[in-house]
C-alpha cells in the first residue's frame, strides 16, 4: 500500500500546538482540508476488499441450496427439518447487522470483519467436517453470524473514504461482486455437490473464507472517521494492517482532522453492541421512509427469484441444471445494474447541485445539513418504479401465456437491473443521512429488508394459488408502485426538513 506523503510544516506546528482533554487544535483559517487522505490506489484496494467481503453472504446463501437433497440423505433427516437450515440462516442474516454495524461504528470497521470472518473460516470447516443435524443447523447459523453484517460494515467504509458527491463511483464497483453471489452460488454447488460431494460445498467457502481472511489481516485499513478522521490519524492496535507494521508512521497527519465532528480522539474502549441502536433509526420519519422504498424493490426481486424454480418447472419442464442457468438473466441483470446506477448517482447529484446553484467541494465533501440530497438521490426514482412495474406485469402475464423462455429471460434480466438501481440508490440515502453511523443504518436498512421480503416469500405461494401467474405479478408490480410512489413523494417534499429537525434533536446543546 502507499505510504502517504510527509506532514506539512503548518500541519507539523499543529501537532505541536497544546490542546486540553486529547482535543486537537484546528485552524479554521488553513487551507482547506481534504475529506480523505486515502490515495486512489488505496481506495481501489479498499473497494476491491469490501466488493469480496460482500459476496460472501449471498454466496454462501445460495451455494448450499443445490446441496440440500444430498444432505438430507447423508443425515438421515427429513426436507422440513433441512429447509429449516435455510430458515435460519435467513434469521441471523437480519439480526447479525444489528450487532456489527453498530459494534463496528464503535472500534472501528477493521476489527469487525476480522472478528466476523473468524467466525466465517471456523464455521465453514465444522460444517465441512459435521455429520449430523443438529451440528448442521448450529453451523449455518454462525457461518450467517460471520459474513451477513458485511454489506452493512461496507456501506459504512465507503461513507468513510469518499464524499457524498463520488459515492456512487466507489459503490457500483463494489456491489459488481456481491450480486454476483445469488447467480454464481446455485451454478458452482450443483457443480460440487454433482462432482466431489456435498462436503466440498464447504470445503470451498473454508478455502475462500481463509485466503480473504488472510487478505483483510494484511491490507486492509482502518477507515472509521471516529478513529483515523480522514485518514490521516494513525490508528493502534489490531486497527492497523500488518503490512503497515513494516513501515514507520511517521507519513501520518495527527493533529488535524476533517472537521468539528470528528476533532477529538475517542476514548478506544470495547463496548457491547447495541442492535436497539438500528432498530430506534426504522422510526425516525426521514429514515422510515428511505427504508420502505429499499425494502419494498427488494422484495420484488426476491419473489420473482424465489418463485423462478417453482414456475419454470411447470412452464418449461425444465430440470435442476436448466433452472439454475435461468438464475444467471437476472444475476447479469442485477450486476449491470449495480454498475451503472453507481454512475448515475453521482450525475444525480452533480445535477441537483447544478439546479441549485450549489458548487461541489470534493476535497472537503459537501455540508449535507444544505445539500438537498433526498432530491438528488431520488432523482430517477418515478421512472425507474414505472419501467419495473411494466415490467413485472408483463413477466407475469409473459409466463401466464407460456411464451417461449428468451422472454421471461429478458424481463428477468431487466427487473433484476431496475430493481438493484432501487435498492442501491436508497441504501445510499440512507447512509448519506446518517454518515455518523453509517454501519448501524446500514443494518436497519438489512432488518426491514428481510422482514419484508420475508413475508413477500411467506405469502407468495398462497397468493400464486389463489391468482394465477398474471394477476399475481399484476399485484406486485401495482402494490411496489404505488407504495414506492408514495414514499418517495414524501421524501422529496419533506424528507430535508424531517431530517434537519432529527439532527437538531439528537445534537446535544452547548
Amino acid at each position: 500500500m502507499a505510504i502517504l506523503p510527509e506532514p506539512t510544516e503548518v500541519a507539523t506546528k499543529d501537532m505541536e500546538k497544546d490542546t486540553p482533554s486529547g482535543t486537537q487544535a484546528i485552524d479554521e483559517n488553513a487551507d482547506p482540508i481534504a475529506y480523505s487522505t486515502f490515495t486512489q490506489d488505496q481506495k481501489r484496494l479498499i473497494t476491491l476488499l469490501i466488493g469480496l467481503a460482500m459476496l460472501f453472504s449471498p454466496l454462501s446463501a445460495n451455494i448450499y441450496l443445490p446441496c440440500l437433497p444430498a444432505l438430507q440423505l447423508a443425515l438421515h433427516s427429513t426436507r422440513q427439518l433441512i429447509n429449516l437450515t435455510i430458515t435460519s440462516y435467513i434469521v441471523l442474516q437480519g439480526i447479525a447487522p444489528a450487532f456489527f454495524g453498530d459494534l463496528a461504528d464503535g472500534i472501528g470497521r477493521r476489527p469487525v470483519y476480522l472478528v466476523t470472518f473468524a467466525i466465517y473460516v471456523a464455521a465453514s470447516l465444522g460444517l465441512a467436517l459435521q455429520n449430523n443435524y443438529a451440528a448442521l443447523l448450529t453451523l449455518r447459523m454462525l457461518q450467517s453470524l460471520g459474513c451477513s453484517a458485511t454489506v452493512a460494515i461496507g456501506y459504512g467504509v465507503i461513507a468513510d473514504v469518499v464524499p457524498p458527491a463520488q459515492r456512487g463511483s466507489m459503490l457500483g464497483p463494489a456491489m459488481v461482486a456481491t450480486n454476483l453471489g445469488p447467480s454464481l452460488g446455485p451454478l458452482i454447488g450443483g457443480l460440487l455437490t454433482d462432482r466431489a460431494g456435498w462436503r466440498w460445498v464447504f470445503w470451498f467457502l473454508l478455502v475462500m473464507g481463509a485466503a480473504f481472511l488472510l487478505a483483510l489481516i494484511l491490507f486492509l485499513p482502518e477507515t472509521s472517521r471516529k478513529l483515523v478522521g480522514n485518514g490521516s490519524v494513525e490508528p493502534t492496535g489490531w486497527n492497523r494492517t500488518l503490512v503497515s507494521l513494516f513501515h514507520s508512521p511517521r507519513g501520518r497527519v495527527t493533529g488535524r482532522l476533517p472537521d468539528k465532528h470528528f476533532a477529538s480522539r475517542p476514548t478506544e474502549k470495547l463496548t457491547l453492541p447495541n442492535p436497539f441502536h438500528s432498530l430506534r433509526l426504522i422510526f425516525h420519519k426521514d429514515t422510515a421512509l428511505v427504508l420502505s422504498v429499499s425494502a419494498i424493490y427488494y422484495t420484488v426481486y426476491y419473489c420473482v427469484q424465489a418463485s423462478l424454480p417453482g414456475i419454470f418447472v411447470d412452464v418449461y419442464g425444465y430440470n435442476e441444471l436448466q433452472i439454475g442457468l435461468c438464475y444467471l438473466a437476472m444475476g447479469i441483470g442485477v450486476v449491470m445494474g449495480g454498475y451503472a446506477n453507481g454512475k448515475l448517482l453521482d450525475k444525480c447529484y452533480r445535477a441537483t447541485a447544478k439546479r441549485n446553484g450549489l458548487s461541489i467541494d470534493s476535497v472537503r465533501g459537501d455540508d449535507m445539513h444544505h445539500f438537498p440530497i433526498e432530491q438528488a438521490r431520488a432523482m430517477l426514482a418515478y421512472p425507474f418504479m414505472a419501467i419495473c412495474a411494466i415490467t413485472v406485469i408483463g413477466y407475469g402475464w409473459v409466463l401466464e401465456t407460456r411464451l417461449n423462455v428468451s422472454v421471461p429471460l429478458i424481463l428477468q434480466w431487466c427487473i433484476g437491473f431496475i430493481s438493484t438501481c432501487l435498492v442501491q440508490t436508497f441504501n445510499t440515502l440512507l447512509v448519506d443521512i446518517h454518515s455518523a453511523n453509517s454501519s448501524t443504518a446500514a443494518a436497519s436498512g438489512n432488518i426491514t429488508r428481510c422482514a419484508l421480503s420475508a413475508g413477500g416469500v411467506a405469502a407468495m405461494q398462497p397468493l400464486l394459488h389463489i391468482l394465477s401467474r398474471g394477476w399475481y405479478f399484476t399485484l406486485v408490480g401495482c402494490l411496489s408502485a404505488i407504495g414506492g410512489a408514495i414514499n418517495v413523494y414524501m421524501i422529496k417534499s419533506w424528507g430535508q426538513r424531517w431530517r434537519r429537525e432529527r439532527e437538531r434533536e439528537s445534537t446535544p446543546e452547548s
